[in-house]
């Protein structure tokens, strides 16, 4: 069993040991502040390891876009019927990603792969997953999509970015940032947040280049348990 846990200052990393060992959780996922460099080394000790650093922007007031696709695309909300087509997007876009999972040389790639194509599929399916999907597509094929997730009364996430590996290099990740803050816009929401890890730098320098601006960080471990 995998279980997820966040720490912060004045938490306590032996009684999330103990109670992770009480359930028989045999992955434990922590996400702690990078500020937290005490935890970080507590977690080290009980043999957590460090696999990703995970950047979060922001932008306090989204913008309004009305840039056009270049020829052949068009962007659209998703339903429920694209589920099973986005989950094969999903799998090929993140194939061998270098996040957390893939870092961590205990689980399979191809389970890897398919915690992201199957996240996709269920944004489309269950509101407490994303609250709206946006596809591009060209010649009805999904070339890539966002999921977005209402965190606040006054704020979204933009959570899951993707771009089909034969669609890339042609500005679409820039077009769903802004198609995002758009959607937000039009629902009444006015501030976005994202995040990636931190070796992302092509898509944090589009972030920039839209005005958002870096606001915290986290450290990724995975502890197993025997």
């Amino acid at each position: 069993m995998t279980a997820k846990a966040s720490l912060k200052g004045g938490d306590s990393v032996l009684e999330l040991m103990k109670k992770s060992k009480r359930d028989q959780i045999k992955l434990l996922i922590v996400r702690v502040p990078t500020s937290q460099l005490d935890i970080t080394t507590q977690l080290e000790a009980e043999g957590a390891f460090i696999v990703d650093t995970l950047v979060y922007y922001a932008k306090s007031k989204a913008d309004w876009y009305s840039d056009q696709l270049i020829d052949g695309y068009i962007v659209r909300l998703a339903k429920f019927e694209d589920a099973n087509r986005l989950e094969d997007i999903a799998y090929e876009t993140f194939k061998d990603y270098k996040g957390h999972y893939h870092a961590d040389d205990n689980l399979k790639k191809t389970d890897c792969n398919q915690v992201y194509s199957s996240w996709a599929a269920n944004s489309c399916k269950e509101q407490d997953v994303a609250d709206a999907v946006l596809l591009i597509e060209k010649d009805d094929e999904i070339a890539a999509f966002a999921t977005i997730k209402v965190k606040h009364k006054n704020e979204i996430e933009g959570v899951l970015y993707g771009v089909s590996p034969v669609h890339r290099h042609q500005g679409l990740h820039l077009h769903l940032m802004k198609a995002s803050q758009n959607w937000a816009i039009t629902n009444g929401y006015s501030r976005m947040i994202t995040s990636t890890q931190i070796t992302n730098i092509a898509v944090q320098k589009n972030w920039i280049r839209l005005g958002f601006e870096l606001e915290s960080s986290f450290y990724t471990f995975h502890k197993w348990f025997d």
